[in-house]
């Protein structure tokens, strides 16, 4: 019996044993991975460090979009001693629905946000509570100092630092920088031991990009933008002042805008940048492209006189009118009146395969290759596809779909004396250490006419001010050239609207040395809705106050220097 006894114990040990020997085998091979990994969640801790994101400055480096320090609050759950307690006091310290935080706090995790980019005295009160799971971690939140200046070129980024619109999300990639991790080691409270530097890797911070734009620039043309649309209740408008030379964007805005640092509660139209994205008919402005090319072609000279049929003309199988009737009149005051029969009668000189190759050469039909995301290369088609009467429509501005932006850069082609240039908006993008990363200059994409071409267009684009159309804001401080357009919006529905306008006008100043080019466009404003009486105050406006902040002399003062 004893020796039973002895046996069965002995048998009882043994099979203990091979029962740890077993255990141990399978924590120490079989398990080993997945155990060890829990060993590494529990002792080992790796943070994620958020780059900083580029700021963006404009010309002079006046920051336009840049980064506050913040701190987020989160928890773990599993220490949280009273939850509801906790909820409460959070609650009401961060102006959050007590049911979301507790919701949170219920959650069976080790980390869940309780509130992301909080200002940092916010934080710092709920700190000092000593709140048992709750904890800290630095981040950074997007601001933009001049709230909506600027707002479709900058963009916005989201809670994410993740660029969204405009600049911000076209050059993303370059502005948000890359991730580093810090590998940390933790005791058994969880509570850090020290940091393996070793393993670590440090957080690269995003580039710098520096506009071309004037902030002085930016906020005359959005103040002058803004009254225009307030007194003649545009639906929307578009403005651009551009280098004519460089083709350096100093300013470019739209109406209506939105607070960058609100984004949220703006509306998609609102956020469109139309001067890049919309397009419409332009009208009369775009006679300058008619004109240049029956000049560069050798078809007529400014003195040429064309008989403009009292008013009605028949043409094309259509009946094309004047808004004033004229009897006859010398190329250059078919312009500067902007007749719409000279023009066609030009035109038909011309001919549509060359008015078509001028149209191109112009830049109307492709992309200007602007650095903004969205842009549109607006609608020309080929003569083979032209009706009888688009001879006499597109040469006026009908039947033919651009772009602001593309406005800006055909002007430019008559400011510069023929090029037409690519229009930029980045001057460069830097590192944080001011090391040039890219840097963007002039570029000329072809020579369009010749120069002496632009100076016969200029003569006539400066009788359009003095003694035409645009002649209510000739004035003694700049000579302005400029061409007043007024266009009949599209009816989705087929034809034109009756009493719905676009009121467009394009100039550049000073004539002789130009500094600037300025487009502006109102859509369907009223009463008014001609371009000289809603559009051409406003450039007038944008560009005395602009070439006086330039320092550019007044033009009685040249010509006082000149005579003496």
């Amino acid at each position: 019996m004893l020796r039973a006894r002895q046996f069965f114990i002995f048998f009882l040990l043994i099979l203990l044993l091979f029962s740890l020997l077993f255990r141990l085998f399978y924590i120490q091979i079989v398990d080993f991975h997945r155990l060890s990994e829990m060993a590494d969640d529990q002792h080992e801790k790796v943070l994620k460090l958020e780059p900083r994101r580029g700021t963006v400055y404009d010309r002079y480096k006046e920051p336009l979009a840049i980064n506050l320090e913040m701190k987020s609050i989160f928890a773990d759950p599993r220490y949280v001693e009273d939850k509801e307690r906790t909820a409460d006091v959070l609650s009401r310290m961060l102006d959050v629905d007590k049911s979301f935080v507790l919701d949170r706090l219920n959650k069976d995790k080790a980390f869940v946000w309780i509130k992301r980019k909080v200002d940092l005295d916010e934080a710092e009160k709920v700190k000092k509570l000593n709140l048992k799971g709750i904890h800290f971690v630095p981040e950074s939140r997007r601001n933009y100092p001049n709230d909506s200046m600027a707002a479709h070129v900058i963009g916005f980024a989201g809670l994410d630092n993740k660029g969204l619109e405009g600049l911000e999300l076209k050059y993303d990639d370059k502005l948000k920088g890359e991730p580093g991790y810090r590998h940390l080691l933790r005791d058994a409270r969880r509570r850090t031991v020290f940091f393996n530097d070793r393993d670590s890797i440090p957080a690269k911070d995003g580039y710098n990009i520096t506009l071309t734009l004037d902030t002085v620039v930016q906020y005359i043309t959005e103040e002058e933008l803004e009254k225009m649309v307030k007194k003649y209740n545009a639906t929307s408008a578009s403005a651009i002042v551009m280098d004519p030379f460089t083709g350096e964007i100093l300013a470019l805005a739209n109406y209506p805008t939105y607070n960058l640092n609100e984004f949220s509660e703006s509306l998609i139209p609102e956020r469109k940048d139309s001067a890049v994205t919309d397009v419409f008919e332009p009208g009369s402005v775009f006679k300058i492209v008619t004109a240049s090319a029956a000049l560069n072609e050798g078809m007529v000279s400014l003195d040429d006189k064309f008989d403009c049929e009292n008013g009605e003309y028949s043409v094309g199988g259509r009946i094309l009118h004047d808004y004033h009737a004229y009897d006859e009149l010398t190329f250059k005051d078919v312009i500067a009146k902007s007749s719409n029969i000279g023009t066609v009668k030009v035109a038909e000189k011309v001919g549509k395969e060359k008015v078509y190759e001028y149209i191109k050469r112009f830049g109307f039909g492709e992309n200007t290759g602007i650095e903004l995301p969205g842009e549109v290369p607006g609608i020309s088609r080929p003569p083979s596809v032209w009706s009888r009467s688009d001879i006499t429509t597109i040469p006026i501005g009908q039947g033919i779909a651009v772009t602001p932006l593309q406005l800006a850069c055909a002007l430019s082609v008559i400011a510069n004396g023929g090029y037409l240039v690519q229009p930029y908006i980045i001057d460069n993008i830097s590192t944080w250490e001011g090391v040039i990363y890219k840097k963007f200059k002039p570029f000329l994409k072809r020579e369009v006419i010749s120069a002496d071409t632009a100076e016969k267009t200029k003569e006539m684009l400066r009788e359009v001010v003095t003694t035409g159309t645009a002649r209510n804001i000739n004035a003694k401080k700049y000579d302005i050239c400029g061409k007043t357009g007024t266009a009949q919006m599209v009816n989705p529905k087929g034809g034109y609207y009756d009493n719905k306008y676009y009121a467009t006008f394009i100039a550049f100043a000073p004539k002789d040395e130009p500094r600037v080019c300025v487009v502006v466009v109102a859509k369907d404003p009223h009463p008014g809705h001609f371009g000289g009486v809603v559009a051409g105050p406003a450039v007038k406006n944008i560009i005395d106050r602009t070439l006086e902040y330039m320092g550019v002399p007044e033009y009685a003062e040249k010509k006082e220097v000149s005579s003496l």
